[in-house]
C-alpha cells in the first residue's frame, strides 16, 4: 500500500466514525421533540386545536412520549379564553421542560403585539422571543420577555411590544419550565399592532 493511501485509510477510519455519529445525534435531536404541524391551524394560542393528544403548531422537548417526568394535557376548568389552556405537568425538576410556537410571518418595519397568560404551581418559568430571516435558518435577536416565580397561583397577563427590524422576517416564542410542579398557559397572540 503506497503512503498517499495509508493515510486516506487512516483519515477514513476517523471520519467514518465521526460522520456517523453526527448523524446519530442529529437524529436523536429530532426525535426528542414532541411536533404536531397543520398549516391550516395558524398560531393555536388558545390550544384548541389538538391532534394526538397535543396542541397543534407547537413543539414539545424533551418528547414527553418518552419522558415520563413530562406531561402535556390540556385543561377545560381553567382557562383565560376559550375551552381550555395548556397544562403542562413536570414531575422532576432536574431537566428543562420546553414549548415552542410555530414560527409566525412578521414584516419589517411593523409593530406586533406579543402577549399570553401564565400561571404556576412549584415551577418557573422565562419566555424568550427569537426573531429571524425569511428562510428560517438564522436567529436575528432572541431577548427574554417574561418570567414567572415558582409561586403564581393566579393567571398573569404579559406582553411584549416587538418592532421588527431589517432582515427579521419570522418570530416564535419559547417557553422554558423549571422545577416540579405544574404551568398553565392561554392566550398566545402575536398580533400587528394597526
Amino acid at each position: 500500500m503506497g503512503r498517499y493511501t495509508r493515510r486516506l485509510a487512516k483519515r477514513s477510519a476517523v471520519c467514518v466514525p465521526c460522520l456517523v455519529l453526527v448523524a446519530l445525534v442529529l437524529a436523536s435531536c429530532g426525535a426528542n421533540e414532541q411536533v404536531v404541524s397543520d398549516r391550516t391551524a395558524g398560531l393555536n394560542g388558545g390550544f384548541e386545536l389538538l391532534a394526538d393528544g397535543f396542541p397543534v403548531n407547537w413543539a414539545f422537548a424533551p418528547n414527553p412520549a418518552s419522558d415520563d417526568s413530562y406531561r402535556i394535557s390540556v385543561d377545560s376548568s381553567d382557562r383565560v379564553e376559550g375551552n381550555q389552556s395548556l397544562r403542562v405537568t413536570s414531575s422532576r425538576g432536574t431537566s428543562t421542560k420546553v414549548f415552542r410556537s410555530q414560527r409566525v410571518l412578521v414584516e419589517t418595519g411593523k409593530t406586533y403585539r406579543i402577549a399570553y397568560s401564565v400561571k404556576g404551581k412549584g415551577v418557573s418559568l422565562e419566555v424568550r422571543r427569537t426573531t429571524m430571516n425569511s428562510s428560517g435558518t438564522t436567529n436575528i435577536r432572541s431577548d427574554i420577555i417574561g418570567k414567572l416565580s415558582s409561586s403564581s397561583p393566579d393567571w398573569v397577563y404579559q406582553e411584549e411590544i416587538l418592532a421588527v427590524a431589517a432582515g427579521e422576517a419570522k418570530v416564535f416564542l419559547t417557553f422554558l419550565v423549571d422545577g416540579a410542579g405544574v404551568l398553565w398557559c392561554d392566550d398566545v397572540r402575536i398580533e400587528e399592532e394597526i
